[in-house]
């Protein structure tokens, strides 16, 4: 059965002294040797779209790994973006349409230090240098906290917007804070997505079901030895 790595990343950077979530924070040297050691394998970092027909025409793994960034950060431009292209990989950035060129509000109040996010333009040149965009709803809210004409405004507004603004389709969807509940689920299905991701931690498979897709969150804390070993003990048990 075919099978396919999501990665998961947020902040690349040194995290904050001191800083809350500091596991969300990957260091461009570490995202480098990461990249680099994908390379030496014959692995190459894709998008959503490109990883997600590998995965349904069965021959995903061992050739792709698919490269996601939650939130639409700065950083994803100006620090992934250069290595992204040196090491020849695609991504996929999930944008909080409603935040676009402001900070992570979501976060205010928690502890962490404000992150700024891509402007309109900044988004431009992430899709100009071929790498893609997809929906975080509009504001990032908990979801399994809304009722069903919320949940339907974040999913669907959020889409609309970003494929109005950008010109290009908005196929794939991640819940923000991972949370979601089977009524998330079947609005995220309505409002027309073919793929969801989770922060569930797993290797993607033919057969899953698309709109709950496992990911692997990059922890900056650790080194390259574990960021192959998690990919590998996932991959043995499934």
């Amino acid at each position: 059965m075919s099978r396919v790595p999501i990665l998961c990343y947020h902040n690349i950077g040194p995290a904050p002294a001191g800083g809350r979530f500091q596991l969300l924070h990957v260091a461009e040297a570490k995202l480098e040797r990461q990249l680099w050691a994908l390379r030496r394998l014959g692995l190459r970092g894709v998008s959503m779209t490109e990883g997600l027909a590998h995965l349904g025409g069965g021959a995903a793994w061992p050739g792709r790994v698919v490269l996601t960034f939650d939130d639409g950060y700065l950083d994803t431009l100006t620090a992934a973006l250069p290595l992204l292209q040196r090491y020849g990989c695609r991504a996929t950035c999930y944008v909080v349409s409603g935040q676009i060129g402001g900070h992570n509000r979501w976060d205010d109040g928690e502890g962490r230090e404000r992150q700024a996010l891509m402007t309109r333009e900044q988004i431009g040149s992430w899709l100009a240098a071929g790498m893609e965009i997809a929906s975080h709803s509009c504001t990032h809210p908990w979801m399994q906290k809304l009722d069903d004409a919320e949940t339907t405004r974040e999913l669907a507004e959020s889409r609309a917007s970003l494929q109005q603004a950008f010109g290009v389709a908005v196929d794939h969807f991640a819940y923000p804070f991972g949370k979601f509940t089977a009524a998330t689920v079947a609005a995220v299905k309505r409002c027309g997505y073919t793929s969801a991701v989770t922060v569930q931690s797993g290797i993607a498979r033919a057969g899953d079901d698309p709109l709950r897709l496992p990911r692997l969150v990059v922890d900056g804390r650790r080194g390259l030895p574990h960021f192959f070993g998690q990919m590998a003990i996932r991959l043995a048990r499934r």
